[in-house]
């Protein structure tokens, strides 16, 4: 349904303990939708068996879309990345999950394996809680959607505020 993608990224190992009482008694969240033709995308938060948080992101694909999946190796500009920028209030923890693994092929237009996403796709992405003070921080997921050929960039926005965790959409 929905996915989590990560940038490992734990530049500051705060000094903040937060309680998992706050966690578990803040609300968690605002899920959004992305409808395109050849794909939709569905994100929320979601709390982990451990009391930790996890960004999911599920991708439904349409007409035979495909696009590269994170794992693949070799440098691709348009493969599956997400961003969630520097803040010191949280960032991703880990790498991110990928159900179900897509695995290398072959395609028409390469003589090399490349690893394909070309059925629906959950992204789970763990998230590093630095802080429980309010803050707001902005993300962005990218991929090349095939056959479009076409650079896609979804902003995210993670709001915590007075004990409520959001996650939305921002209107740029």
């Amino acid at each position: 349904m929905l996915l989590l993608l990560s940038v490992n990224s734990s530049t500051q190992q705060s000094n903040i303990d937060i309680k998992t009482t706050e966690i578990e008694e803040s609300k968690t969240t605002e899920a959004f939708t992305v409808n395109d033709e050849l794909y939709t995308l569905q994100f929320k938060i979601e709390k982990a068996e451990n009391n930790k948080l996890k960004l999911i992101v599920a991708i439904e694909l349409h007409d035979g879309s495909s696009f590269i999946s994170p794992h693949e190796k070799k440098e691709f500009t348009g493969k599956f990345y997400m961003d969630l920028g520097s803040y010191e209030q949280i960032n991703f923890d880990g790498n991110i999950i990928e159900t179900p693994r897509a695995n290398a092929t072959l395609d028409g237009s390469s003589f090399v394996p490349v690893i394909w996403v070309k059925e629906n796709t959950t992204y789970m992405q763990s998230l590093n809680i630095l802080s429980d003070d309010d803050y707001e921080v902005f993300g962005m997921l990218k991929f090349t959607i095939e056959p479009r050929c076409t650079l896609e960039q979804i902003s995210f926005a993670i709001k915590y505020q007075d004990g409520v965790m959001t996650l939305y959409s921002p209107k740029c």
